[in-house]
């Protein structure tokens, strides 16, 4: 197989791969259910789970690769929402760098057993949730056109 190939086939497999960290995304976000049992604890690091997952799925239908994505983000969800925006992402949901940045407080670092809301947010993990399920819809078309769900 000549370079032209490898690279249809490097690209095939980066699409496929967006695709299944979108849908593993989408599994890990919590549902809006007002009677989830879940704590604050419990929705916060579902979310966090799916917002990595998002962003690099979004950023393999960019050309990135799955190397390079556990080299330059891992677990850090502030690298890849600037990762994310700096590789095109429009129009972001708002609040997202809010909630990042809560998360992310706990996200790389195993923390989230000691996990609070923000003084004044008890809400914050239901909004979360509904910011990074934003997310999902507003990196949908970008699965789509790689040919994802």
């Amino acid at each position: 197989m000549g370079g032209r190939g490898l690279v249809a086939a490097d690209t095939e497999i980066e699409s496929r791969l967006a695709q299944v960290f979108f849908a593993n995304g989408e599994g890990f976000l919590p549902q809006d259910n007002p009677g989830d049992a879940r704590d604050g604890r419990e929705i916060c690091y579902a979310t966090a789970i799916a917002a990595e997952l998002v962003f690099k799925a979004f950023l393999l239908t960019q050309g990135w690769n799955d190397d390079r994505c556990r080299r330059e983000i891992r677990h850090d969800l502030a690298k890849g929402l600037a990762c994310t925006r700096a590789a095109g992402l429009e129009n972001p949901p708002n609040e997202l760098g809010y909630v990042i940045d809560v998360l992310n407080a706990y996200y790389p670092n195993h923390a989230f057993d000691s996990f609070v809301a923000p003084a004044g947010d008890e809400a914050f993990p239901a909004r979360a949730r509904s910011i990074v399920a934003e997310l999902f819809e507003r990196v949908r078309p970008h699965v789509e056109v790689s040919g994802g769900p």
